[in-house]
């Protein structure tokens, strides 16, 4: 299976740290560039075949930081993703630039390149994504995600309503019934379950028939492509779509593990502090 990282964005909600100069992958959480940890993430999980998505603007940067990924135990590819004539972006037109390399016969792993997945009571907190693989499998889904437990303000992510949750294996875990992009308050309460909105985290894993979504996906306001509408297409066509909660399991309680979205300025103080706090050669200098 091979993995596809996101590192294309405008990056506007983090200019004023950025002042656009750089891309946001290349924050740096202490000494390192956030999007070393997701990398990490997906290496730990097996996946050791990446490519890279970026913008022309920005990939001297990103290329000149990363390289071949030989030292960081993978293997990198870039994919340099051009407006098309329509001017279309968002997720779902960066993911749709990489189906002449990954075509049709291989499901493969997303990650964005500024969302960092972390359980800093884990032995090794960076390995957050096993699990996801093992039960996109077993389910056989056109897209299985991660998911935060959050009861912060959701309006700005893709909220998940499941039919119900399980948990199995040490695993919190149900099948999607809705995903509504930037929700209203009003239908994101809707959506609760367990006294949490569960917005999508930015990993996720899909069959190679989720590029014919993403096609059929109509752009929203600014031309952007959501990938989150492009899996409720999905989802109204009868496809199964499953969602694991980044979180553990505590009687009938959910206590949600650590995810920031580093291109939101108040996410990158807090990643920033919580994660140099917490010895970031342990978390990126272990090796299995």
């Amino acid at each position: 299976m091979k993995g596809v990282i996101l590192a294309a964005g405008e990056g506007i909600r983090i200019q004023r740290v950025t002042y656009g100069g750089f891309p946001k992958e290349l924050l740096p959480i202490g000494n390192v560039p956030t999007i070393r940890f997701p990398i990490e993430t997906l290496r730990l999980a097996g996946i050791k075949d990446i490519f890279v998505v970026i913008a022309p603007q920005t990939k001297h940067g990103i290329i000149d930081g990363l390289q071949s990924g030989r030292k960081l135990g993978v293997n990198i590819c870039y994919v340099v993703q051009e407006k098309n004539r329509e001017g279309l972006t968002g997720l779902g037109q960066a993911i749709l630039s990489t189906k002449p390399w990954l075509g049709n016969s291989e499901d493969f792993v997303v990650a964005c390149g500024d969302s960092i997945l972390c359980d800093l009571s884990a032995r090794n907190p960076l390995d957050c994504l096993k699990p996801v693989p093992k039960l996109h499998k077993l389910k056989r889904t056109i897209a299985t995600m991660v998911v935060y437990p959050t009861n912060s303000d959701p309006r700005r992510f893709g909220v998940v309503k499941f039919q119900r949750l399980h948990y199995d294996s040490g695993v919190l875990h149900g099948d999607v019934e809705s995903l509504i992009e930037k929700p209203s308050l009003k239908l994101a309460k809707s959506l609760r379950m367990n006294g949490f909105n569960y917005i999508v985290a930015g990993y996720y894993i899909f069959r190679p028939e989720i590029f014919s979504y993403i096609e059929e996906t109509k752009p929203g306001v600014r031309g952007e492509v959501q990938i989150t509408d492009a899996i409720a297409l999905a989802l109204e066509s009868g496809k199964k779509v499953c969602a694991i909660v980044h979180g553990r399991n505590s009687g009938n309680n959910v206590l949600p593990c650590d995810y920031w979205d580093v291109g939101i300025p108040d996410d990158y103080k807090e990643a920033n502090k919580r994660l140099s706090e917490s010895n970031l050669e342990r978390l990126i200098g272990l090796k299995e």
